[in-house]
Order: C-alpha cells, then sequence, then structure tokens
C-alpha cells in the first residue's frame, strides 16, 4: 500500500514556487474521488446544498474554536440534519473536510490574485518584488475586506498551514494555487542571485508570515473599521526576501559556543 506523504500547505508552496514550472498548459482541477474514499475530498459543495451549508458552518467553528476542537457532531446539528452520517457522506473525514473547505476558498481568492499578477505584468513590473508581494498579500486583504467568509477563511488557513495532519499535498487541488505559485515563480525569478534552497525557505516563510500576520490583524481588529497592514506587511515580507544570504553564522559567538 502507498503510502500518502503528509507534508504542510506552506512547505508545498515553496516547493512549487522554486521548480521549474512543467511544459503545456496549467494543470486541471483534481477530480473528487467517490464519497467516502479515505483521504479524498468529497464533490464539489457547490453542487450541494446541504453540503454547502455544512462546509460553510464547518468554516465558521473552526475559525471561533479551532479546526481540531470542533466535533463532527456539533457541525451536523446546526445545519439541521438528522441524519449524523450526513458529514461523512458528503466529506468522508475532517482532514477531507479541510481540505475541501480550503480548495473551495482557495480557488475564489486564486482568481483575484491572478487578476492582481496580470495588472502587475501588463504595467512591466513583473520583475519587481515589493509590487508582486503586495498584488499577492493585497489579494487575500481584499478578500477579508470584502467577503463575509474571508476573516474566517484566513483564521482556517492559519491553522493548516504547518499542519500535516489537516493537509497534505494529495489534497491540494494545483488549479487552485495557481495564482500563488505564479506569484512566487515570479518573485524567485526576480532574485536570480539567492540560492536555491535559500529561496525555498525564504518562500516558505513569507507565505507563513502573511498568513499568520492577517490571521492575527482579523483576531485583533474584530469589530474595528481598520484596513489590513497590507503596505507595512510587503515591505516586511520584501525586506526579508530580499536579504543579502550570509556567508556565515558565527559572527557573534565562539566557534565551540552555542547561541545563549
Amino acid at each position: 500500500m502507498s503510502r500518502v506523504r503528509n507534508r504542510s500547505l506552506s512547505s508545498f508552496l515553496a516547493d512549487a514556487s522554486v521548480m521549474d514550472p512543467p511544459p503545456g498548459p496549467a494543470p486541471a482541477p483534481r477530480k473528487a474521488a467517490p464519497a467516502g474514499t479515505p483521504g479524498a475530498p468529497a464533490a464539489n459543495p457547490l453542487e450541494n446544498e446541504t453540503a454547502r451549508r455544512m462546509l460553510e458552518i464547518a468554516e465558521r467553528l473552526f475559525a471561533e474554536h479551532g479546526v481540531e476542537l470542533v466535533p463532527l457532531r456539533q457541525i451536523v446539528v446546526e445545519a439541521g440534519q438528522r441524519n449524523r452520517s450526513a458529514l461523512h457522506y458528503h466529506f468522508g473525514s475532517r482532514e477531507a473536510l479541510v481540505s475541501h473547505l480550503l480548495n473551495f476558498r482557495l480557488a475564489q481568492v486564486n482568481v483575484l490574485r491572478d487578476r492582481y499578477l496580470d495588472e502587475v505584468e501588463a504595467a512591466g513590473l513583473g520583475g519587481d518584488v515589493r509590487t508582486i508581494v503586495e498584488a499577492s498579500i493585497s489579494a487575500l486583504a481584499d478578500t477579508i475586506c470584502d467577503t463575509p467568509w474571508g476573516a474566517r477563511y484566513v483564521k482556517v488557513l492559519a491553522q493548516a498551514t504547518l499542519s500535516p495532519g489537516l493537509v497534505n499535498e494529495e489534497m491540494i487541488d494545483p488549479a487552485a494555487m495557481s495564482g500563488v505559485i505564479r506569484a512566487r515563480r515570479l518573485i524567485a525569478a526576480a532574485l536570480p542571485g539567492i540560492p536555491r534552497k535559500v529561496m525555498h525557505h525564504r518562500q516558505q516563510w513569507f507565505n507563513q508570515s502573511v498568513v499568520y500576520a492577517l490571521a492575527q490583524w482579523c483576531q485583533q481588529s474584530e469589530g474595528k473599521p481598520e484596513q489590513p497592514p497590507v503596505a507595512d506587511l510587503a515591505d516586511y515580507c520584501t525586506a526579508a526576501l530580499t536579504a543579502p544570504v550570509s556567508k556565515g553564522r558565527r559572527v557573534w559567538r565562539s566557534s565551540k559556543g552555542r547561541a545563549a
């Protein structure tokens, strides 16, 4: 039996961003596996009103209480389902439910991110790291501000970003990630002097910084008429991505010493 390779969403994005793009057209969305298939998302929730309702309730509860702390039965009850196996029928498992939720929302944010990147490249700024970074961040920040679900989604995304137990690369729809991967590849191409391994780490930290910073902002500014700190976050991430690569670390410690 083959073993699914669990890997964090952040690591997957960083890997994809520094790989050479495959020849041919962009990858097509993955076809859904039959309901109940272990570790596989169910059919598109838009095709079923009950599944869509459970997906949206799960998003709210996961954002409020934590993805791993919400009993699946609570989602079914709040969806008004008498059949306690309804969630298992439509999604199969908690991991598949989270995966389908992320794919569903990622696809929506992806459209906006691709549109912003189209504008960046049309303006001749496809090699400007600061502009690419701000465009990518703005897609998520604008989703938070302009949709009723954006803040809930980013809180769930923050929980899933580093959790291989909730998301793995077999569950991620490449088509839903095309805008993120496009932005990361533009950044890598604009910084050819950064070694591949270093770029991998920086891309991963970039993704984590944006997701966690915006999730924290959502938590702290809830109910307040504020705008996400996109410019400051873009400055911070750009500085990290473009920083000189150090040749050594033993500047402030002895050859046998350890960091304090």
